[in-house]
């Protein structure tokens, strides 16, 4: 039995050594103050169970105590950091995180999430130039074994960034995701020969060339509807080539044989046709592709090597030719430009403005050129991707900002509940704060105490079942009690569409809040809470804010603010947090924030609603209040949930586990680190 024991020492020796030694600023290190340093650790624990509860500002005050207790302990100064800015204080948070620079200047990661938050502080640099584009990636067509796309003529992207390229000669479109692997692929007959192709709002239409139809589907291929026929009649067409989609949801259609563009509504209804024949104004000679701008359509003529621009009526307006233009074929926008693919020439960036043009046509130092341009287009992140024919390949270019900073990942909480299952709440971002969306498991790496994690699940919060939650904060304050019969009347544009599944809080303020019903689905008991009559003192609008947000934080579902308000300015408005430290904590956790006013526009208000995502609206206005819901509930989910199952033993209950996740995404990496304590039971 001695003999036992004198080989568990030294054995537990090592295990709290290299356990110990986990964690990249020193979870646990050895004092001669071994009971200052043990009150600092139970201040710890205590700042990480709020901390995953994602109760910041309760977990500053637990990590603040305990860097008070044990100023050397740098994980609960950098989770002290950390928490200051998922709470909105960014400033706090800077100063948490130069501390720590200053007692290690060589630590990058710190010094990334300093440069980061200062340059959003900062606002984003100045305009890119076209020419200043970087290759990231390509996709041949000839390596996708399955999903192939010989003779690629027109392409389009989705908002998870996945890719839809027409095959000509195969007459079908394949879907890739955006790390580059095939998903799908749709062919309508056997005859077909696909051509144009464009995507809005889970829509997709694609025009087939030799059956002179146009199909309009699904992001899943499912067909909604088709159009067209043979011939030169109203809603016929002669080898259709171009298609795309108009703000709101029109759809315009280049009959290429027929020297014409056919305009036909969400339904498949023709509502007008322009163009005809010739080299004169409002002529065309086989134009193939359009898109449209601001109630302006744009049309490559190209057999008159220009492009011409319409009206939504129909009617001329100019055309725009330069010298180099040869055989312009695909358009598409990016602000403040119209991108002309021209096929012997190469991509035009045309500046709307200006009346001015800048070709790319080379990269790697002109080592690199465009073999027969066909499309291009930008996904969400600003990712170029241009379609080459002739090299039957996808090229993905990227702006230099892209290429040389790195992803900026948030750990914002950590689910042990289900252990050994471990869930891990991830925002992932650029570097302007922009989310990162569209990110597969294969870019994921998750290593627990330096063991890789092999099997994750990256999907679950964009699988669940849509359903929103909504705190309504309503102004109880002495001017807002004349608009007391106009709430009820305002809340049920919201309160008449929710589902069962869906939960509103109602809360009322003044100088200050407080609960009027909890989260809960019922219209009637909401209506209950609305109701009542309690109107007095001024508002702070910002301390209701912040706490509405702070209720809506945890929950996983879609999010929302909604604040009923005459708008009245005073000194409590702001008086605990100010409308800086509220955008920060709602952009932070991507909570929208709606501000509806019954009277006045408040400027801080305005700004916070815009600076959110969310809007300000008048009380006047029908249409906004209508879709007040909608946006909410059927808002983009941002939020990445890691989830996997845990290699610790159960005699390791209890201790801290260190969490690394890594990202590899088109040439953008991210690292962040974490950890939890193993729950003991």
């Amino acid at each position: 039995m001695k003999r036992n024991r004198m080989y568990i020492m030294p054995l537990l020796l090592v295990v709290l050594f290299v356990v110990g030694s986990q964690s990249p600023v020193w979870s646990f290190p050895f004092s001669s103050d071994a009971v200052r340093f043990e009150r600092a650790k139970d201040h710890f624990r205590k700042g990480m169970i709020h901390f995953n509860k994602r109760q910041y500002l309760a977990a500053v005050e637990f990590f603040r105590n305990a860097v008070s207790a044990y100023p050397d302990y740098h994980t609960a100064r950098e989770f002290l950091a950390r928490s200051y800015r998922f709470a909105g204080f960014i400033d706090e948070a800077l100063r948490e995180w130069e501390s720590l620079l200053n007692l290690n200047p060589g630590n990058v990661a710190i010094r990334n999430k300093i440069d980061t938050l200062r340059f959003r502080k900062g606002g984003v640099g100045g305009e890119e130039r076209p020419d200043e584009l970087v290759m990231s990636g390509e996709i041949v067509s000839r390596l996708l074994t399955g999903y192939r796309f010989p003779n690629p003529v027109d392409c389009a992207v989705d908002e998870e960034k996945n890719i839809y390229i027409t095959s000509f000669s195969l007459g079908k479109i394949v879907k890739i995701d955006p790390n580059g692997k095939g998903i799908t692929s749709y062919a309508p007959t056997l005859k077909s020969k696909l051509f144009g192709i464009d995507y809005q709002k889970g829509k997709i239409a694609v025009t087939d060339f030799a059956r002179d139809r146009v199909y309009v589907l699904t992001k899943s291929f499912r067909t909604l509807f088709m159009f067209g026929g043979s011939g030169n009649s109203d809603g016929l067409f002669h080898g259709p080539e171009g298609v795309c989609f108009d703000s709101v949801g029109n759809i315009y259609v280049v009959d290429s044989g027929n020297d014409r563009v056919q305009k036909f509504d969400q339904k498949g209804k023709l509502i007008l046709k322009f163009g005809e024949e010739g080299d004169y104004e409002g002529e065309l000679d086989s134009p193939t592709d359009a898109v449209v701008e601001n109630n302006i359509v744009y049309v490559t003529d190209t057999g008159n090597k220009r492009i011409a621009l319409f009206d939504d009526s129909g009617n001329f307006i100019k055309n725009i030719t330069l010298p180099k233009m040869s055989r312009p074929r695909g358009l598409s926008f990016k602000s403040p430009y119209v991108l002309v693919s021209d096929e012997e020439r190469g991509l035009l960036f045309y500046d709307i403005a200006k009346e001015t043009g800048e070709w790319f046509t080379e990269w790697h130092n002109g080592e690199r050129r465009f073999g027969s341009l066909y499309a291009s287009v930008y996904d969400r992140d600003g990712v170029l991707i241009s379609l080459d024919y002739a090299h039957e390949r996808a090229i993905l270019f990227t702006p230099p900002r892209m290429q040389y900073t790195n992803l900026d990942i948030e750990i914002t909480s950590v689910d042990t509940r289900q252990y050994p299952v471990v869930a891990v709440y991830c925002n992932v971002r650029g570097r302007g704060g922009s989310p990162v969306l569209g990110l597969k498991k294969d870019n994921f790496r998750v290593t627990e105490d330096g063991m890789k994690v092999s099997r994750l699940s990256v999907d679950y919060l964009k699988t669940l079942h849509p359903s929103a939650s909504i705190v309504l904060c309503v102004d109880r304050s002495k001017s807002a009690g004349e608009h007391h019969d106009d709430i009820p009347w305002a809340s049920e544009f919201i309160l008449r569409k929710m589902r069962t599944n869906d939960r509103i809080k109602i809360m009322n303020f003044n100088r200050d809040f407080w609960m009027g019903n909890d989260f809960d689905w019922s219209r009637r008991r909401s209506l209950k809470a609305i109701a009542e009559r309690e109107y007095r003192h001024e508002s702070d609008f910002g301390n209701v804010l912040y706490n509405a947000v702070c209720d809506l934080v945890p929950r996983l579902n879609r999010r929302g603010v909604v604040m009923f308000t005459d708008g009245a300015d005073t000194p409590f408005s702001f008086k605990k947090y100010s409308s800086d430290y509220i955008i920060n904590f709602a952009r932070s956790h991507y909570v929208p924030i709606y501000v509806v006013t019954f009277k006045n526009i408040h400027p801080e208000l305005a700004r916070i609603a815009r600076e959110t995502g969310g809007a300000h609206l008048r009380s006047s206005d029908i249409e906004g209040l209508r879709g007040l819901y909608d946006k909410i509930r059927n808002a983009e989910e941002y939020r990445y949930l890691v989830m996997y199952r845990s290699y610790k033993l159960p005699a390791f209950r209890g201790w801290w586990s260190d969490l690394h996740i890594s990202i590899d995404y088109r040439g953008q990496k991210g690292l962040e680190w974490g950890g939890y304590f193993a729950p003991t039971k």
